[in-house]
């Protein structure tokens, strides 16, 4: 069974026709099956929904073998969609969507943050356009790293030979790593969204 990996996708700038495009993609997405699927917004012309339903269509233009939405808006101020996808985040399928939108909006800023359930990994990319701006991945090793050193209460000492060492340094471990997680992931993406508005400015 695939491990389930959290995306959540932020359009940081998109102006109207991008927006109303992004909406009449979301109004393509199958409300009656039993998951709200990442690719049923590119059904279009002759590409049928079982077209998008194949493995072989769906790991060439989404990524993961599944992808499926948890909630997705294209309303002014709040155009985002978050979901589930299997063993890694759908940056294919981002990618797709984003070289639509820029038909409509080449300045474009738009984000993803996903982190493995595990968590195995997790990380965030943040892009201008359709071309990725920058982006972060980190391992579980790297995580431990990472809380270790935001912790008041875990030390070098704490993680030995891969374990830790007693069973209050674990429970402090994953009481503390989904809060280094996002202030990682929205650290990045914050100052690369100050950047790029700064370049697209001048």
């Amino acid at each position: 069974m695939a491990n389930h990996v959290h995306f959540y996708v932020q359009f940081h700038k998109i102006n109207d026709d991008a927006r109303m495009k992004l909406k009449d993609m979301f109004g393509r997405i199958r409300e009656e099956s039993s998951h709200k699927w990442f690719s049923d917004i590119f059904v279009e012309g002759d590409l049928t929904y079982e077209d998008t339903e194949q493995y072989e269509w769906t790991t060439a233009n989404i990524g993961p073998k599944w992808s499926y939405f948890e909630d997705y808006s294209a309303e002014e101020g709040d155009v985002y969609f978050s979901g589930e996808s299997a063993w890694a985040s759908p940056q294919q399928g981002l990618e797709k969507l984003l070289g639509i939108l820029v038909e409509y909006d080449p300045q474009i800023i738009t984000s993803i943050s996903y982190e493995d359930e595990g968590p195995n990994f997790f990380g965030a990319d943040i892009y201008e356009g359709e071309e990725m701006f920058d982006g972060i991945e980190y391992d579980y090793e790297e995580t431990i790293d990472l809380v270790i050193n935001d912790s008041e209460q875990l030390t070098e000492e704490s993680y030995v030979d891969e374990e830790w060492v007693d069973q209050e340094s674990e429970d402090t471990f994953y009481e503390e790593i989904w809060e280094v997680i996002s202030n990682t992931q929205a650290s990045l993406i914050g100052e690369c969204e100050e950047v790029i508005r700064e370049n697209q400015s001048e």
